[in-house]
């Protein structure tokens, strides 16, 4: 999960990881409120940052505030299972002793089972088969890694469902 802010100051924009609260609801976001030595309510440009009090307490991912030190490792929080099924099926016509036509037909999720997964985009050509990675996917990501945003780890509102697909295929061999 990241900040999708510079957390650790080293002025990329990259986004940096977030805190784990082990102890946390499972799969729960939150962000922070900055809290200031001088001034109440903090206002970052006058005051001095001394601590970020989470907004939720009890979840299990929160925003690390610019300077916190990040503690979520990768592959923290996993997607949704894809449940596919696939069928492909095939016969072979003899024409002449030498002549054969192969006709097929192929369907891949076929029970047409949404699967909400990171790395789809058909829009790029890319299906649960393909694995392109979040870059793929297009700035909406973010949306789904970001502790604070409402769409935090809600992949039906961030990838597309990989609707079924079916093919028709036919070769002549000789």
């Amino acid at each position: 999960m990241q900040s999708v802010l510079d957390s650790n100051l080293n002025v990329d924009s990259a986004g940096d990881r977030a805190i784990f609260n082990p102890s946390g609801v499972r799969g729960t976001g939150s962000n922070v409120t900055p809290l200031c030595r001088t001034t109440n309510p903090c206002d970052p440009n006058t005051g001095i940052i001394v601590a970020y009090q989470a907004v939720n307490p009890n979840a299990q991912y929160i925003v690390a505030g610019a300077g916190a030190l990040a503690t979520s490792g990768r592959n923290t929080l996993s997607t949704r299972p894809t449940n596919n099924l696939d069928l492909s099926l095939y016969k072979d016509v003899s024409i002449t002793e030498r002549v054969k036509f192969h006709i097929g037909a192929q369907a891949s999720n076929l029970l047409n089972h949404p699967q909400y997964l990171p790395g789809t985009n058909p829009a790029a050509g890319l299906g649960a088969n393909d694995v392109g990675g979040f870059a793929t996917v297009g700035p909406s990501y973010k949306s789904f890694v970001n502790p604070a945003d409402p769409n935090f780890n809600n992949p039906k509102s961030v990838f597309s469902s990989n609707a079924r697909t079916i093919g028709i295929v036919g070769k002549i061999i000789f």
